[in-house]
Parts: C-alpha cells; structure tokens; sequence
C-alpha cells in the first residue's frame, strides 16, 4: 500500500491505496466515521476494512476527508464530503479501467454516505455497513436500488443503536428494495476497542465479500 495524494475540490485529499496485482480486481472505497468525531482513514476501524478488501484481491483505497489530518482545506458539510468521496470513486475507476466491480464499505457516519453515494452511483456493486450513526434517521434520500449489502454491529452497542439497526434494516428491504445481511459481533461494541472484536469483524467483512465473490452475486 502507498500514500498518494489526489486532486479534490478544496485542495488535496491524503489517501492510502492498495493496488491489486490481478488484472481487472473488484475495486473498493473505504469510508471512514464522522471527522468531527476525531474518526479518520487510519482509524483502527477504517484499517480494518481497508484490509479486508485487501486480503481477498481487491484494489482498495481509503482517504481523508477534506479538513481532516494532512488533508487540505476545513472540515466540510455532508454535501461536501459527499464531493471528496465521488471524487475519490472517480479516481480509483480512472486508474483501474480493465475494472467492472466496485464496492463501498463506512463506519459510524461513513455508512451513511456509502448509502448515499450508493444511490447517486448505479456502478456500485455491493456495500458494507459497519456500526452506523443511529443519531441520523434521515431515510428520505433512498430509493428503490436493488443490490446486496451487510450491514455489521456490536452486540454490546446501545440499545437504542441495535432498535435503530433493525429499523434501518427494514427501511433498505422495504424502500430501497436491498437484500441486506446484519451480522452481530459477540461483546463487541460501536468502536470494537478489543482486538478480538476488531478481528471478528475484518473476518466477517472479508467471509460475506468474499461469499458473494465466490457465487457472483455482486460481481
């Protein structure tokens, strides 16, 4: 993996890129949680997913967002994070053109914008869900959008984060037509803090990617 520098609207986003020596690998975009949270793409959840993809084949990318770290510019709105990341998407597809495939995967509030990034970008293939932020509800941007997806949590969240994932679990079945996996991860909770729930959680991310991988669903 290699740091690289791409061009964003507010300056120079900082990312980590992983390049897949297959011809032609899936692709995948790393979204890491709330930036005014302290969350950012070396985070030890955003690593984790990182390398799953990673360690089953993909070509991979994870990014700052706009203000965060060696990232230029302030820390942005929803609409402008949401422009750094299909920026980002734009650029791993630019330099992968031999690529049909690509996969979005966030945490905490980067789980929401891969759903809302989902919705904008009919290329995506599959996506992956991990802890969303329960404090956002608004399900107004979905839309019918068939696709696959896996939605992980922490067994020991907040019961009012559990309540919320099951709710969001039947908002994508129902409103965006999704078929969506929930795994629940024994003792872990919404940062996974144990490196035992850490690895669980790489383990069933890289397990239902690389199932579906396998039976061609998504790809």
């Amino acid at each position: 993996m290699v740091d690289i520098i791409i061009g964003g609207e507010s300056g120079k986003l900082h990312a980590v890129y992983h390049k897949s020596a297959v011809v032609g690998a899936p692709l995948a975009v790393v979204l890491s949680g709330n930036p005014r949270q302290k969350y950012h793409m070396n985070d030890r959840v955003s690593y984790a997913m990182f390398r799953a993809f990673m360690d089953i084949g993909f070509s991979v990318v994870r990014f700052n967002y706009r203000g965060v770290n060696d990232s230029e510019g302030a820390i942005g709105t929803t609409t402008e994070n949401m422009l750094d990341i299909a920026t980002v998407i734009d650029w791993i597809q630019n330099h992968n053109e031999d690529s049909t495939q690509i996969w979005l995967a966030g945490h905490q509030l980067g789980a929401w914008y891969v759903l809302q990034a989902m919705m904008r970008r009919p290329e995506i293939s599959g996506f992956a869900l991990v802890s969303p932020d329960s404090s956002v509800s608004d399900f107004a941007f979905l839309s019918p959008r068939p696709n696959r997806g896996l939605l992980i949590q922490g067994a020991n969240e907040s019961e009012d984060a559990r309540v919320f994932a099951t709710h969001l679990t039947q908002v994508l079945k129902k409103q965006a037509q999704i078929d969506l996996e929930t795994i629940r991860v024994k003792n872990a909770d919404a940062a996974y803090s144990q490196p035992a729930d850490l690895r669980q959680m790489y383990n069933d991310l890289k397990a239902y990617v690389g199932r579906e991988k396998e039976e061609d669903k998504l790809l």
